[in-house]
């Protein structure tokens, strides 16, 4: 089976992230798939399953790519969770361990990009602690983020967003809460 997931509503905060997009979008000249792309979301309008068939999930819709190495943003799609609950997955298709649970839901994981986006978070895995600082960091000024410095603060009103800082503590106690929820396809031999 290709792919696990038969039917989806698109949930509302992700919706409401759609939304800002489309309101935004013609006020830079962009899409809407493509005006948060230097905040590190480059919309999937709607969500796809199987982004990349041999390491995403089966069971999630990929939302947002961060337009770099095919990494790409997914939410769970799992009958067993509360619909307060859409644990968001990141993929990265260039290390062997490739999916993460980041965020328990829409609300958090758009509170992560408060301060710089969202393009750094795979840092965290690359770079641990070092990672960690992407974040801490960046929250202190937006003056050197260029077109972020722009589309941050309406970001913040459309969706609600808090600054939230990634860490790492958290991220393990999403691993250990939601992974095994995960339908991880085998990884082919050309890519292992």
């Amino acid at each position: 089976m290709r792919n696990a997931i038969r039917s989806f509503q698109i949930p509302a905060s992700l919706q409401t992230l759609y939304d800002a997009a489309a309101a935004i979008g013609p006020q830079f000249g962009l899409s809407p798939e493509a005006v948060f792309g230097d905040c590190g979301l480059r919309l999937e309008i709607p969500p796809v399953p199987s982004y990349i068939d041999w390491c995403t999930p089966r069971n999630v819709m990929t939302f947002a790519t961060t337009g770099c190495d095919s990494v790409h943003y997914s939410y769970l799609v799992d009958e067993r969770l509360p619909g307060s609950v859409s644990p968001i997955v990141m993929t990265l298709p260039c290390v062997n361990e490739l999916s993460w649970v980041i965020a328990e839901n829409f609300q958090e994981f758009f509170d992560y990009g408060y301060y710089v986006g969202w393009r750094e978070l795979e840092q965290l895995y690359y770079e641990d602690e070092k990672g960690e600082a992407c974040f801490h960091a960046g929250y202190q000024s937006l003056n050197n983020l260029g077109m972020q410095q722009l589309l941050l603060p309406r970001l913040h009103k459309a969706l609600n967003m808090q600054a939230v800082l990634p860490t790492l503590q958290r991220f393990g106690d999403l691993q250990k809460k939601y992974q095994a929820l995960l339908n991880i396809p085998p990884m082919p031999a050309e890519h292992a």
